[in-house]
């Protein structure tokens, strides 16, 4: 019996019981706060992270700048190295793929407004030793270069670096374009 006076009867009872006024805007502002906690935890965070960055070019001088600098084009040349592997290895394929469809259709009958078709079979040849010399050297390639590993902070800082530094180019440049601009 106390169950039952409990439990709702109706749809509307139900209903009732679901939305009362304050009841789901309750949750909602504690959902919101802690979202905003959350936020301002993490752009806090952001926050020290960029002014560690500045610190360490800062007092780190013109030796932090050389070492982040070197650390950025080290990541880069590792990145490019990947590519370039991916690169061969993917000329490799599509060489293959191309001088397999050249032979196949050196064999067929010649067609009227086909033209070169006399020198598929060469073609085909050339392709294949180019595919192995690719495959030959991605063979030697085997192992990936291990890059620089970056903190959050140097990170930043390498950022700041090259801001820096493409400013001063861009100042550079329109400095000599404006003594160019001057003498003439």
């Amino acid at each position: 019996l106390a169950q039952d006076r409990a439990r709702p009867r109706s749809c509307a009872e139900l209903s009732a019981s679901l939305f009362q006024p304050g009841a789901m805007l309750g949750g909602l502002k504690e959902k919101a706060g802690e979202v905003a906690e959350a936020a301002t935890g993490a752009v806090q965070g952001r926050m020290d992270t960029a002014k560690g960055g500045k610190k360490l070019v800062d007092e780190g001088g013109q030796p932090a700048r050389a070492a982040l600098l070197a650390k950025g084009d080290a990541k880069d040349a590792v990145g490019t190295d990947k590519e370039a592997n991916r690169l061969i290895s993917l000329g490799a394929e599509r060489l293959e793929t191309a001088a397999k469809k050249l032979r196949e259709a050196a064999g067929m009958p010649d067609v009227e407004g086909i033209q070169g078709k006399e020198k598929f079979a060469s073609l085909a040849e050339s392709f294949e030793e180019r595919a192995t010399a690719y495959t030959k050297a991605v063979s030697l390639l085997t192992v990936e270069l291990d890059g620089p590993v970056f903190s959050d902070v140097e990170t930043d800082a390498l950022r700041l670096v090259l801001a820096q530094e493409g400013y001063e180019w861009a100042y550079e440049k329109g400095a000599a374009a404006a003594g160019a601009a001057a003498k003439s």
